[in-house]
Parts: C-alpha cells; sequence; structure tokens
C-alpha cells in the first residue's frame, strides 16, 4: 500500500483556512506563521498535481476540486480525531470492551439508562450485551465469560447485591377464554389451555419456571414472542409485572385470579463473576447499575402513591 502524499496536518491546515476565512486568521488558530501555512499549501498542491485553493481580493476559495476533497477529508480527520481519542481513552485504563449477561427479566429501560450513563464517561469502550434465561445466566457468571451479571440465581458460592424482587403475575388476552371464566381459576382449568413460556438458555435447561403441566405449550426463547402471544391470545403466563405494565394499562391482557392463592416471585442480583479481572469501565457500570435500581425504585413508590391517592 503506498502511503499517502499529505498528512493529516496539511489537511487540518486547509480546513482552518476554509472555517477561518483565510492564511493569516488560520495561521492565528494554529499558532503558526502565515509563511507556515502557505507553504504548507501550496506542497500539498505540489504533491496532489492540482490547484486546490484560489485567491480573490483577500479571500482564498476553493476550487471544485477542492470543494471536492475538502468533503472527503473531513471524514479522514474526523476519523483521526476519534482514534486519538481512543488511545487516550485506552492509556487511561478503559477496557475498549465489556460484557454483561442481563437476565430477561431485568427492566430493559433501567439497563439502557445505565449504559447511556456509562458511554458518557466511557464513550469509546464497547459493551456486550447478553440476554439470558435462568441458568443461562449461571452458566455464564461460572464459565465468567462476561465481566458482569444480572441473574435471577446466583451459583454456589458466588456472592453478588440483590438489586430488586421481580413480581410475577397470571395473565392471558382479555379474549382469551379464561378471561371469560366466571370465577377463580384451577389449576386443573389451566392445564386445559395453552401454556406460554420462556425457555431456559442455559445449556442443561435446569431452570423449572414454575408450574408447566399444561397439556399445550409454546415454548420462546425470547421474551418479547412471548409477550406478543399472549396479548394475541394464543395462550395465557406468568409474566413479570413490570415488563407488562403497559399491556396492563392499556387492557391489552389482564390478570387472572387463582383459587388457591399462589405468589411468586424472583430475586435478582448484580455480581461480578472474577472480581480480580473487573477494570473502571465495567466497575463504573456496577456502580451506575445499582444507582439507578434505586431510582426505578423511588419512582415507582412516587407512581404508586399517586395511584392509591387517586
Amino acid at each position: 500500500m503506498a502511503s499517502p502524499k499529505v498528512s493529516l496536518e496539511q489537511w487540518r491546515i486547509l480546513h482552518s483556512i476554509i472555517t477561518e476565512g483565510g492564511f493569516a486568521q488560520a495561521a492565528q488558530k494554529l499558532n503558526k506563521s502565515q509563511s507556515a501555512v502557505s507553504y504548507a499549501v501550496a506542497k500539498m498542491q505540489e504533491q496532489l498535481g492540482m490547484e486546490i485553493l484560489t485567491i480573490r481580493g483577500r479571500k482564498a476559495e476553493l476550487t471544485e476540486a477542492g470543494e471536492l476533497l475538502l468533503r472527503r477529508s473531513r471524514t479522514l480527520l474526523e476519523e483521526a480525531e476519534n482514534l486519538e481519542a481512543a488511545a487516550r481513552s485506552l492509556n487511561q485504563g478503559w477496557e475498549p470492551t465489556i460484557s454483561i449477561a442481563s437476565e430477561v427479566l431485568f427492566p430493559t429501560g433501567i439497563l439502557m439508562r445505565a449504559l447511556e450513563r456509562l458511554s458518557e464517561t466511557a464513550p469509546h469502550t464497547r459493551v456486550e450485551i447478553i440476554e439470558s434465561v435462568m441458568s443461562g445466566t449461571e452458566d455464564l457468571i461460572l464459565q465468567q465469560a462476561v465481566d458482569l451479571a444480572i441473574c435471577s440465581g446466583l451459583p454456589a458460592g458466588v456472592s453478588g447485591v440483590p438489586l430488586m424482587d421481580i413480581q410475577f403475575n397470571l395473565v392471558c388476552s382479555p379474549d382469551h377464554p379464561l378471561a371469560q371464566h366466571q370465577g377463580k381459576v384451577t389449576f386443573q382449568l389451566l392445564s386445559r389451555h395453552r401454556q406460554i413460556i420462556v425457555r431456559d438458555s442455559g445449556m442443561s435447561r435446569r431452570g423449572q419456571g414454575g408450574w408447566q403441566k399444561a397439556e399445550q405449550r409454546w415454548t420462546f426463547s425470547n421474551l418479547g414472542s412471548a409477550r406478543q402471544a399472549i396479548v394475541n391470545g394464543h395462550g395465557f403466563a406468568w409474566m413479570p409485572t413490570c415488563l407488562m405494565s403497559n399491556e396492563l394499562s392499556s387492557g391489552h391482557i389482564i390478570r387472572l385470579e387463582m383459587e388457591t392463592p399462589t405468589k411468586r416471585q424472583a430475586t435478582l442480583s448484580l455480581t461480578q463473576p472474577n472480581p480480580d479481572l473487573v477494570g473502571p469501565a465495567a466497575r463504573l457500570l456496577y456502580d451506575i447499575l445499582l444507582e439507578e435500581v434505586v431510582v426505578h425504585q423511588n419512582e415507582f413508590e412516587k407512581h404508586q402513591g399517586q395511584l392509591a391517592v387517586g
């Protein structure tokens, strides 16, 4: 590959001449002599074998070819600036990439806010988000395949910080036959209808996910698909209330009341599978997640209080 004839510094000088309005102004902006700026442009035109600037009165103007080159060089300079910023970030110790396994039960909004805050401080750190279910998250923790993990069940010997309790409700579409049933629902009645299930993503699929005794079952690997199946009236399911709040408030799904009172919940915890190898970006995301969960809980309690007053 041939080496470029024109340096980045020469392109910067050309951009300064145009943005500042002339050679003298560019020289002042770049803290260079006017002769140095003029020489850089003359050398650039010689190296490219074409005229890119013309002088009209006291103002430097681009030729048609110069306008094209200026547009294309803008991307070159931006990439160079991004490269230098990334190098500074790495020099400060920020990891180039971090990964987090997030149990699908964890509210996406909280995770998105946390990631946005991380990007403000470590914009050049890429984040890989692995959406996992039950023992799938445990497998990633045990394999130390991720920097952070939000899980519903900590493996033996692994410590973590409790984040939040997730409540489950038995739900279905208002058009589903169960919604038309008079009285409370029994397990015997449920067994006659199709159950919607989200599959454990672990290799051995150790997670049972509660009662699964319906004769008909549709098992999804994606929570979004399972949610759509419920809304469309294809079956019933125990679903996390916090992830179905929009559908519940809009009436697209309804809660079913069991004859035998049942309370299903899962506690989500945040853990660092290998604390000794966690870098500054992963540690920062860990702290931000803890803060965002507190903010979310405060907002939820405030909303519940307003509903109670209303």
